[in-house]
């Protein structure tokens, strides 16, 4: 198979400037770019360029994968948007990153180890943008996508035990993640101690236990978006594993109204100068940042939402295949009852039957012959199942006899394991 590989950007807030665009088009003779939209194919070669450097300079979405997999979907945000520990509790083992810089935050999801599908499929951006606003609103549901991603990634390769961790067990101070960047403006997180508990094997030759935190299912998980579904989609995680997490979670209760003509009210005098011209300046994703200040000064908030139900990786990966052969027997009992149906429709119209049989055979052309052949093993599997076998091989004994001199219908027949009689 021929190499392929597919890059594309997308903006959200604004478009391009003339400058940008110019700038955008000029970094690869491959690429396609509009003011909202870039798409970069290679049949051989690579790109250039760091395409999350790229993401950060220009645009708000990326995604990349390759017809060997590893696929790649990042999101800008405006800075200060998304909360500074947004994965602090996830178990993401590199996969998933969140680099804080002094204009934009870049959330970028990346498993670069996995495989592609058994089918090609097409992934595209514009099924996936959505989630950047859904994070923006608190959704979380996407990065819980990305956590079974990861868990489930991990369960394949390794073969030492591991041991949950509940996320509630440690407390953390939001105050802790404002200063620690690396020289490039990236957010980090240190931990002797936990890295030690990932060693596979010590000194003797044992295995360590694994520490892993369990997420808690956030709500609404039983009904994902169209942006979701394209999520899990791209990390091939099985509609079952969705549906057992699913039941897990709690319905999604609606968002309270906005009530921002009072709360802007309890802004301070600066601020809202300060707001006013950062608008004149058209800066991007200004609307999102008043917002969230604005929901801070809520004096209704919820300080402390209630938590979904947390459950480990290793119960919802047994459930799933619980429910996968539950699935699988459901679906042939469909069948087998659709074909039943069917089969009774054929009995009692065996004549009607008989007549398009005729139809077919006398067409004399390829798509009779299929038609009748498909009609005949109607027709027999209902005689079988009906215990009329032998009225069938009668009958159509009877009507092969006129057909004999058509090879290209007794052909199809044979294939089927039709008995022909001989002349």
């Amino acid at each position: 198979m021929s190499e392929y590989q597919r890059y594309e950007f997308m903006t959200v807030d604004r478009p391009l400037t003339r400058a940008e665009l110019d700038a955008v088009d000029n970094l690869s003779s491959h690429i396609e770019a509009s003011s909202t939209h870039a798409f970069i194919e290679y049949h051989w070669g690579d790109f250039k360029h760091d395409p999350i450097k790229v993401l950060r300079k220009y645009f708000d979405g990326f995604l990349y994968w390759a017809n060997w997999g590893s696929p790649q979907f990042a999101l800008r945000f405006p800075h200060g948007v998304l909360p500074a520990d947004l994965i602090a509790h996830y178990d993401f083992n590199n996969w998933v990153s969140f680099s804080r810089y002094s204009d934009y935050d870049i959330l970028d999801i990346h498993f670069g180890e996995l495989e592609a599908p058994d089918m090609w499929t097409d992934y595209d951006l514009g099924s996936l943008i959505a989630i950047r606003d859904e994070l923006m609103e608190g959704d979380m549901r996407a990065l819980y996508i990305a956590w079974l991603a990861a868990q489930k990634t991990l369960s394949g390769r390794t073969s030492y035990r591991r041991k949950p961790v509940n996320r509630d067990d440690y407390e953390y101070d939001d105050d802790e993640y404002d200063d620690e960047y690396d020289d490039d403006g990236e957010y980090y997180e240190e931990d002797e101690e936990e890295e030690e508990e990932e060693e596979i094997d010590d000194d003797s030759g044992e295995k360590e236990i694994y520490e892993i935190s369990i997420m808690p299912v956030p709500p609404g998980f039983a009904t994902l978006t169209a942006a979701q579904q394209a999520l899990a989609e791209l990390l091939q995680l099985p509609q079952e594993l969705l549906a057992a997490a699913g039941q897990h979670s709690r319905s999604a209760t609606p968002a309270a109204r906005d009530d921002f003509a009072s709360w802007v009210e309890l802004l301070p005098q600066n601020r809202r100068t300060d707001y006013l011209v950062r608008l004149a300046c058209n800066e991007p994703g200004l609307s999102r940042l008043l917002v969230k200040e604005l929901r801070e000064l809520n004096p209704d908030k919820t300080e402390n939402p209630p938590t979904g139900e947390q459950i480990p990786y290793a119960t919802l990966s047994a459930e799933s295949k619980a429910m996968k052969v539950r699935l699988e027997q459901e679906r042939r009992e469909r069948e087998r009852l659709e074909r039943e149906r069917h089969l009774q429709a054929v009995h009692e119209q065996q004549d009607d039957y008989w007549l398009r049989v005729e139809d077919g055979a006398q067409r004399k052309n390829a798509w009779g012959y299929d038609e009748a052949t498909k009609l005949l093993v109607d027709l027999r599997d209902a005689a079988n199942h009906f215990k009329e076998s032998q009225q069938f091989q009668s009958r159509f004994n009877t009507w092969i006899q006129s057909h004999l001199r058509r090879p290209a219908l007794l052909q199809r027949l044979q294939r089927h394991n039709f008995t022909i009689p001989q002349p």
